[in-house]
């Protein structure tokens, strides 16, 4: 699924730093923080101050005794009271900690077995990345390895067969994808995938996509035409085109509301084009539950049309299975998307609150357009 020669480029630090910043809220925070005060590598529980950053590891015996304990930003700490897998969110509070880690002495040792006797010779990078996950939710469920929080508790691992047939669903071999976001009438970023021999073996920049296109009008309501015909001429047949404005798109990223992308996409807010049918239905599908909330709402009262509504969800579900990738996958990427999103601006918020701290503006850190608001969990669903 990506190809051992992968071209990468047309990429500069800002244009790469705000698409990540996309998917990582906090990676421009991280990027611009200071350095810890001192290089000593003991952390003490009343040394730890400030905004939680980082993940707290504990290795334990079996008898549940510390071994070791430490911060991957602060270093070692010492005299640490292991108080159970209950007590994990104190414990991280305790040491200024957005996460906690315990394991079990040896865990690693069998995370490396697991994985070497099932990882097949020629699996590309994804399949393996698959039987690690796997072989790390194994070991949780036993209790040899407990984590909190659990992001991804209740989210099932996909086969490299359930993702192969996702990836066909939204780029297919011999085409390529596209996503540009603008800032105002500038470029803020953007990245091109062409998926050629059944692999991904390009990833381009702004920078290039800039070198394909030309001077462009400024509107990108119109230029999206221009860059869809660029990229077809230099690379391939694209597949799918997303072009959006940074305000939009991260509003959208969070947007709880039923029916979100469908209205941005028919008001222009959000351009698909070319639009895949995968893509139709999931605005289709989008459309169809905001429409049912609100009839819902207006008919709520009327007991008999009660009648009706298994039969409504079922008709729903069913348009939301029609070539989904949800229903390859068996999870919502992009809600789960939108949940880490919402974590990751909470434990901004916290931070921004922390004593002695300024808050910092993620959309105006690397780059001059604004941030924009930002809404809430997504619920969409392809």
């Amino acid at each position: 699924m990506i190809s051992e020669s992968l071209r990468f480029e047309g990429f500069d630090s800002r244009s790469w730093t705000n698409l990540i910043s996309l998917f990582a809220p906090r990676v421009v925070t991280r990027l611009e923080s200071e350095g810890a005060a001192s290089d000593s590598p003991e952390l003490h529980e009343d040394e730890a101050s400030g905004p939680r950053a980082g993940s707290l590891v504990v290795v334990l015996d079996d008898r549940e005794r510390v071994l070791k304990a430490f911060h991957t930003i602060h270093g070692r700490v010492t005299d640490l009271d292991y108080p159970g897998p209950d007590g994990l969110e104190d414990l991280a509070a305790r040491y200024g900690a957005r996460r906690c880690v315990v394991l079990r002495e040896g865990v690693m040792e069998e995370i490396a077995e697991r994985v070497a006797h099932r990882i097949q010779r020629g699996e590309d990078y994804v399949a393996q990345l698959l039987v690690v996950a796997r072989a790390v939710r194994e070991l949780s469920e036993s209790g040899q390895l407990v984590t909190w929080p659990r992001p991804l508790g209740d989210v099932p691992i996909p086969t490299a067969p359930m993702v192969q047939r996702a990836l066909d669903t939204v780029l297919p071999d011999g085409h390529a994808m596209v996503m540009v976001v603008w800032s105002g009438a500038t470029t803020w970023t953007g990245a091109v995938l062409r998926r050629r021999g059944g692999a991904i073996d390009l990833i381009a920049g702004p920078d290039l996509i800039a070198r394909w296109t030309g001077p462009l009008g400024g509107d990108w309501r119109r230029d999206h035409r221009v860059i869809t015909a660029a990229v077809e001429r230099a690379v391939a047949p694209v597949h799918l085109g997303v072009f959006t404005e940074l305000t939009t798109l991260r509003a959208l990223l969070r947007s709880t509301d039923p029916g979100s992308w469908a209205r941005a996409a028919a008001v222009r807010d959000v351009i698909v084009h070319p639009t895949p049918p995968y893509v139709a239905v999931a605005l289709g599908a989008d459309a169809v539950r905001a429409a049912a909330q609100r009839g819902a709402r207006w008919l709520g009262g009327l007991e008999a049309l009660g009648q009706l509504s298994p039969l409504a969800t079922y008709l729903r579900g069913r348009v939301a299975e029609v070539a989904s990738v949800t229903a390859t996958l068996g999870f919502d990427p992009l809600k789960l998307l939108a949940a880490y999103l919402r974590r990751a601006e909470d434990a901004e918020l916290e931070a921004d609150r922390a004593p002695g701290r300024d808050a910092v503006d993620e959309g105006d850190a690397v780059d001059e357009g604004d941030a924009g608001d930002e809404g809430d969990e997504g619920d969409e669903g392809e």
